[in-house]
């Protein structure tokens, strides 16, 4: 499996086909650059640290450990909202995200659930409906992760900055995170995140009272 556990657009997003991602996004300038770095250069010292590893195995679960620290530390400083934009809370800005999502489903990808925080985004996408709904599946016609994620962020972003008055500023963070799902207990473990993100951040005491957390029927 390949991880892009990194918030930098320099790494190479790997996308095979009809997989599910769970996906990552923040607004603009929403972590100050020290934080980043502090990040980035412990990141890159345990990585290097792991690969003075033998045993493949061994290294192979200290890799994933490590990106799932790394994820943690990320999504904790966003989940307080200490610094930067918080666009996001707005209700018109939000359900312009949130329409984005809906309006590709079944159609690049299954929407299987989605949170909008006051300045990032989660969602669990699945990309299989573009290969169970082309029964002559052509690898030219289909549409991976980044052509949706970009479909996505440009236009909420174009629309939101015109509601801000923003136009010709950036609006969304360039880079996102995404990760591959590897199972069906990966996939379920994603989902309850997704679900919890606003519970854990303090926002709601019940994942269903949050307005912006939304979860496809067929996988309660």
């Amino acid at each position: 499996m390949h991880f892009n556990a990194e918030y930098t657009r320099n790494l190479p997003h790997y996308h095979r086909y009809g997989h599910a991602f769970f996906v990552t996004f923040r607004l603009y300038d929403s972590l100050p650059l020290v934080f980043l770095e502090k990040l980035s250069k412990w990141h890159v010292q345990k990585k290097a640290q792991i690969a003075l590893i033998d045993d493949f195995t061994l290294k192979q679960s200290e890799e994933i450990a490590l990106q799932r620290s790394y994820f943690r530390e990320f999504e904790k400083a966003l989940d307080q909202c200490y610094f930067g934009p918080t666009h996001l809370k707005n209700p018109e800005i939000a359900t312009i995200v949130l329409n984005e999502f809906h309006r590709f489903d079944s159609e690049l990808y299954q929407l299987c659930a989605y949170t909008i925080m006051p300045n990032h985004v989660h969602a669990l996408l699945d990309f299989s409906v573009q290969i169970s709904n082309s029964p002559n599946f052509d690898p030219k016609e289909y549409r991976n992760l980044e052509y949706a994620m970009n479909r996505i962020k440009g236009a909420s972003s174009r629309k939101a900055n015109l509601l801000l008055g923003n136009t010709g500023n950036p609006f969304w963070q360039q880079e996102y995170f995404n990760r591959y799902i590897r199972g069906l207990r990966h996939f379920n473990s994603v989902v309850n995140y997704i679900k919890m993100n606003a519970v854990s951040a303090g926002f709601v005491k019940n994942w269903w009272d949050f307005p912006y957390t939304w979860i496809a029927k067929d996988i309660w």
